[in-house]
C-alpha cells in the first residue's frame, strides 16, 4: 500500500476537512495507508478520525513565519521519516506550504491542492499567496484542483505548467443520501412547519462569500406570490446577527428559520424540496453534490465550479450572483411545479452517481499516487 500523509489546517466544519475524513475512511479501498496531520486539535472530524483508528497527529503553530512555524515543520519532517510516508497530500495554503517543504526535505513526493478560485481572501495573506505561487508551486510535484474552473484560475493566475496541474472532482458517498418522497417525518424531527407547499434550504457558512442575504431576499420575492413557502437556513458564522436583522426587516421571521450549524446534513436534506446556493465564489461545492445525491433540484449562482455540477435546466437552474430577483424567479418556478422538482431531482441523483461518486474520485486519486510515485 502507498502510505499517504494528508495535511489540513484544522478538522472543524468545512469541505476540505470532510473530504480528508472521507479519504481516510475509505483509503484501504484504493490502496492507501492513511495518516492525517492538522495544525489544530479538536473539531468534528477529529473525533471521527479517532473512531476510525486513523493515525492522527498535530503540528500546531500560531504564525507560519516564526519559531512555532519552524517547529511545526520539524515535527512533520520527523513524522514523515518515522512512519515512512511515501506521498504528502496537502489541503489549503498553510498546509500546502508546510507539507511541500517537509516533503522536499525528506525526499518524498508531494501533491498540493487548489480548492478555491484564488479570490475573496480564501488563500490568506498576500504574502502567503505570493510565497506559494513563487516557491511552493515550483517544488510541488503535482497541483490538483477540485474543478475545471479552479484549475483554470490557478493556471491563469499563477502560471502553473499544464503538465503539473490536474483536476479531480470531489467524490460523494451516495449511500449517505437518498431521495425521500415523504417529507413530514424529517420536518417534524427539525421542529419546523409541515404544511408548507415548498421548503427551500441553504447549507452555508454565514460569511460574505456565501452571500446568504441574496437567498433571503430571493425568498422574499417568492413569498409575495407563494406565501405558503418556507426557507431553512443551516450554518453559522459572524454574519448571523445581520442576517437575522434582514429577516426581521423583510417580515420573514415566521418563515425564514435559522437552524444553526449542523454536521448531520443527511438528516436535513430530506426536509427540503429545493436546495439553494447563493455564493459569490465557489470552487466546487460539496453541499450542492450532497443535495443532488438526496434527489433535490438546485438553484445556484453561475460562478466557479457550479456550472460543472448543476446542469442548467436539467438538474436545476443557474442564476447570476448577487441577483435576488433572478434567483427568486427560478425558485418560484420550482415552487409552483412539483413534477419539475421531481424530474430535476432524479436527474441530479443520476448525475452525481455517474460523475461525482466517491468511487470515481478515489480511483483517480489512486492513479495520481501511482503517477507521482513513478508507477
Amino acid at each position: 500500500m502507498t502510505s499517504v500523509l494528508y495535511l489540513v489546517d484544522n478538522l472543524g466544519p468545512g469541505g476540505s476537512q470532510r473530504y480528508v475524513a472521507e479519504l481516510a475512511r475509505h483509503a484501504a479501498s484504493f490502496g492507501v495507508s492513511p495518516h492525517v496531520c492538522s495544525a489544530k486539535e479538536g473539531g468534528v472530524f477529529h473525533e471521527e478520525l479517532l473512531r476510525e483508528g486513523t493515525p492522527l497527529f498535530f503540528a500546531p503553530f500560531r504564525k507560519l513565519y516564526g519559531r512555532d512555524g519552524l517547529q511545526a515543520l520539524a515535527s512533520i519532517v520527523r513524522y514523515i521519516r518515522t512512519h515512512r510516508i511515501d506521498v504528502v497530500h496537502t489541503f489549503q495554503t498553510n498546509a500546502n506550504i508546510l507539507g511541500t517543504m517537509a516533503a522536499r526535505i525528506t525526499g518524498r513526493r508531494v501533491i498540493t491542492t487548489r480548492r478555491d478560485m484564488g479570490d475573496f481572501g480564501m488563500r490568506g495573506s498576500s504574502r502567503l499567496a505570493a510565497f506559494e505561487t513563487l516557491v511552493i508551486n515550483r517544488l510541488a510535484h503535482r497541483i490538483v484542483a477540485n474543478s475545471q474552473a479552479a484549475m483554470e484560475a490557478a493556471r491563469d493566475r499563477e502560471g502553473i505548467p499544464a503538465g503539473k496541474l490536474g483536476r479531480i472532482y470531489n467524490g460523494i458517498d451516495c449511500g449517505r443520501f437518498r431521495p425521500e418522497a415523504e417529507k413530514g417525518p424529517w420536518r417534524r424531527a427539525l421542529k419546523v412547519p409541515e404544511t408548507a407547499s415548498c421548503v427551500f434550504g441553504i447549507v452555508a457558512g454565514h460569511r460574505p462569500v456565501k452571500s446568504v442575504d441574496t437567498a433571503i431576499r430571493a425568498f422574499a420575492c417568492v413569498r409575495e406570490r407563494q406565501p405558503d413557502t418556507l426557507l431553512l437556513l443551516v450554518g453559522g458564522g459572524h454574519e448571523r446577527p445581520a442576517l437575522e436583522a434582514l429577516v426581521r426587516d423583510l417580515g420573514l421571521t415566521e418563515t425564514a428559520l435559522f437552524l444553526g450549524a449542523r454536521e448531520d446534513v443527511e438528516n436535513l436534506l430530506p426536509a427540503f424540496d429545493v436546495f439553494l446556493n447563493s455564493s459569490k465564489s465557489e470552487s466546487f461545492s460539496n453541499a450542492i453534490l450532497e443535495a443532488m445525491a438526496a434527489g433535490l433540484p438546485v438553484v445556484a449562482t453561475r460562478v466557479g465550479g457550479n456550472p460543472e455540477s448543476v446542469a442548467d435546466g436539467r438538474t436545476g437552474f443557474l442564476v447570476a450572483p448577487g441577483d435576488p430577483e433572478a434567483m427568486g424567479e427560478a425558485m418560484a418556478a420550482l415552487a409552483a411545479d412539483s413534477d419539475l422538482r421531481l424530474r430535476m431531482g432524479r436527474a441530479g441523483r443520476e448525475r452525481v452517481e455517474t460523475l461525482f461518486s466517491k468511487e470515481r474520485s478515489f480511483s483517480e486519486l489512486a492513479a495520481l499516487y501511482r503517477s507521482v510515485m513513478g508507477g
